[in-house]
């Protein structure tokens, strides 16, 4: 009986420099491909800008009652303040200096109306609702932090609100309804805080600061909760705030999604305002302190 011989593959050296080769064009044609793709990207998002500069007319939404972050005056019948800095200068870059601005004063529902029904383009404020439709949200570009606000003779450390209640305002980040599996309907993300803390206090919702901060001074509440620029600006007389900050709260530019990459170069153009440092610069001029630290904590 004969027996076949076994064969073997033999690769010659000048296999090896053929499948060399077609390795290196398919590394040239991936790279080729790559660039293209980002090459055409770009070209999108640059169309995008330019459509908008061609309207010759934008509309931002600004909260006019934040303080330091942002102020209608009466007088002047103009906006003051971080986030109208922030707003010329995005519109700055990205639209140039002749760019006409229509600034219109909002609140955290109008300003999503206005949004959706493209009354204004886009709207500098607290990221309180990330998951609406037709909105898209930039990467922020300052963080308050949280804090809670007490009658100075009476709480004095965080472990004293145990057995009390806290008050916090609707529509904050602080009243929106707790994400945990098993929680409660009324839940809040105040509520998932304190358990963290080990505070056992209830938690009450109030339809505005002023009458949050009023319940504080009967002393219906032992606290209010939000952030420390609202505090700053509704607290009264006899009130301190404790000194922990928590709880960040991220502020962005909301753009109406028909804009299209428009909203990618806001993200470009804020992340280039960090690393040359002109969002620092204008949160120094402002006193404002970011508190973007507390998210990786």
């Amino acid at each position: 009986m004969k027996h076949r011989k076994k064969r073997y593959l033999i690769i010659k050296p000048r296999h090896f420099r053929i499948f060399a080769g077609l390795a290196a064009a398919a590394v040239v044609i991936a790279a080729v491909l790559l660039i293209l793709s980002s090459t055409g990207h770009e070209a999108k998002k640059q169309s995008a800008v330019s459509q908008a500069a061609q309207a010759g007319l934008i509309k931002i939404g600004l909260r006019g009652d934040l303080n330091k972050l942002c102020t209608y005056n009466d007088d002047t019948g103009e906006f003051e303040g971080f986030e109208k800095d922030v707003a010329d200068e995005i519109v700055r870059r990205l639209l140039g200096a002749d760019m006409l601005i229509q600034y219109v004063n909002v609140n955290t529902e109008t300003r999503t109306a206005f949004l959706k029904k493209g009354e204004i383009d886009f709207a500098l404020g607290a990221a309180t609702y990330l998951k609406q439709s037709g909105i898209v949200y930039s990467t922020p570009y300052f963080s308050d932090g949280s804090a809670f606000l007490v009658m100075e003779d009476k709480i004095s450390s965080m472990q004293q609100l145990s057995g009390g209640t806290i008050g916090i305002v609707q529509g904050t980040m602080h009243a929106q309804k707790s994400e945990k599996k098993k929680s409660a309907e009324t839940d809040t993300k105040m509520s998932d805080y304190l358990k963290e803390l080990d505070i056992e206090a209830n938690v009450k919702v109030y339809a505005s600061y002023p009458e949050a901060v009023e319940a504080l001074r009967k002393g219906f509440v032992s606290a209010v909760c939000s952030s420390e620029t609202a505090l700053t600006q509704y607290g009264k007389p006899g009130m301190l705030m404790l000194p922990e900050r928590f709880m960040p709260n991220d502020y962005c530019v909301m753009i109406k999604e028909s804009l299209g990459l428009f909203s990618e170069a806001v993200d470009d153009t804020i992340a280039a305002m960090q690393k040359d440092g002109t969002l620092e610069t204008l949160m120094s001029k402002w006193n404002l302190v970011n508190y973007t630290a507390l998210e990786t904590q």
